[in-house]
């Protein structure tokens, strides 16, 4: 930046990576068709309601947004229920305009910043984008979120304490009583994130209930989004939902205008339809349980998940190296060096002919590279 006035601090912030979209892989390769099981989209596109309020929306998009946004407010006041008013939420351009403003407001200049080890990097690099202090703890054997190991790390510093359940890349969930008693025991100048993005997919009925939990006057925020389990993850919407004070206080680190009308239209209209909603969280649930089974019997560590995806642990090989392989054959899958996993993957929980077809070209790769390496084999 020679000359510039700019700075140079925020060089050093990383950059988030997604994974490669399906154009990308099928320019680079020159496939016809390419299988994405890397970002945790729906596997059956959005809802067909939300697509309606959509369509009709456009005709106004040369308008700003008015009352759309205090509109779906009121609606997820109302479908959340534990008596929350429209005033404490927020809406978001996707979860990660939240978790930005999350961190001015609360990880800023040396405030220290708690999280997994092993959890999603947004927290870290919107924490460094302010200033704040990085704290990460590793998680439990199991890479379950350690929560008597992040609370040893607690000190009149803290300024946030980030939780991720079903947790983003392991998919695990920690327990209603194991968050109640930490978030109990923490000092009232700590504020918790409860990162639920997955949460329509937990059928573990001890899984925390962040909104209980928010309802008994902790100063908690509750994250939440629309683009997975309602299918528009390109329309970026999401929400958080805190205490009042908390909730107006945040206020003051969002834009005007950060969400379109169509968008928040969109999603207003998923919220009606519950048809869509139990079918992607039923394929979701048997498909989860299909491919745990199926990776399984193939030698893979699999952790078990309350997420729509599974995470592939202690590979014999890279991540990057199997997912360059499978990206040659037509499937693209989520390396997780980013979470510090170089050995391991994520895969996006997909409809049967989609699983299915995974299966086939991950065990004809996995096969390849052992025996190119002269590994033993195991799928």
């Amino acid at each position: 930046m020679s000359g510039l006035k700019a700075d140079n601090s925020l060089l050093k912030v990383p950059i988030y990576v997604a994974g490669k979209s399906a154009q990308e892989v099928r320019e680079e390769f020159g496939l016809d068709t390419v299988l994405k099981m890397a970002s945790n989209e729906s596997a059956i596109g959005p809802s067909p309601k939300a697509i309606a309020a959509l369509t009709s929306a456009v005709e106004d998009a040369h308008l700003y947004p008015g009352v759309a946004d205090r509109d779906l407010r009121r609606k997820l006041a109302a479908h959340l229920g534990h008596n929350l008013t429209e005033e404490q939420i927020l809406i978001g351009n996707g979860a990660t305009d939240l978790i930005r403003a999350i961190a001015q407001c609360f990880a800023f200049r040396g405030t220290e910043s708690v999280m997994s080890s092993v959890t999603f990097p947004m927290y870290a690099i919107t924490t460094q984008m302010f200033g704040g202090k990085i704290v990460r703890v590793r998680p439990a054997e199991d890479y379950a979120i350690d929560l008597d190991a992040i609370f040893r790390t607690i000190n009149k510093n803290t300024g946030v304490v980030w939780i991720c359940s079903p947790n983003n890349p392991t998919g695990t969930v920690l327990s209603h009583k194991a968050v109640t008693l930490f978030i109990d025991s923490l000092p009232k100048h700590v504020v918790v994130v409860l990162d639920e993005a997955y949460v329509n997919f937990i059928t573990d009925p001890d899984s925390v209930d962040a909104l209980k939990i928010l309802s008994l006057g902790h100063p908690v925020i509750v994250l939440r989004s629309f683009s997975k389990s309602s299918g528009l993850a390109g329309l970026r919407v999401a929400y958080c939902v805190s205490p009042l004070e908390i909730t107006e206080y945040l206020r003051h680190a969002m834009l005007p205008f950060h969400t379109g009308t169509p968008a928040l239209h969109a999603a207003a209209a998923s919220l009606d339809d519950h048809e869509y909603m139990e079918r992607v969280r039923k394929l979701v649930i048997e498909e989860r349980e299909f491919l745990y089974h199926a990776f399984t019997e193939m030698g893979l560590k699999t952790l078990p998940s309350q997420a729509n995806f599974l995470a592939l642990m202690d590979l014999p090989f890279s991540g990057k190296k199997l997912n360059m392989e499978l990206n040659k054959r037509g499937v693209i899958v989520r390396p997780l060096d980013a979470w510090g996993l170089a050995d391991a993957i994520r895969i996006t929980v997909g409809t049967r002919e989609q699983n299915e077809r995974l299966l086939e070209v991950l065990a004809t790769t996995m096969n390849e590279i052992e025996s190119a390496s002269g590994k033993k084999g195991k799928a």
